[in-house]
């Protein structure tokens, strides 16, 4: 993705403005693998997507996956 999604993780640094924690869950640093990994929701439709192409084992675990 050519690390362009603004994330909390992009914005701190730069001082723009941004939330404490990320937008969906509010627990971790909103950045670019919470958000397609780790996230409750990322996660299912994951498993989802992978269980019903009949490759569970290609689930991301979301910790360098």
């Amino acid at each position: 993705m050519k690390n362009r999604c603004w994330t909390v993780d992009r914005l701190a640094p730069r001082g723009l403005p941004h939330p404490d924690a990320c937008s969906f869950c509010n627990q971790q640093v909103e950045t670019l693998d919470n958000i397609e990994l780790t996230w409750v929701f990322a996660r299912t439709v994951w498993r989802t997507l992978c269980t019903t192409i009949g490759k569970p084992s290609w689930t991301p675990t979301g910790h360098g996956t």
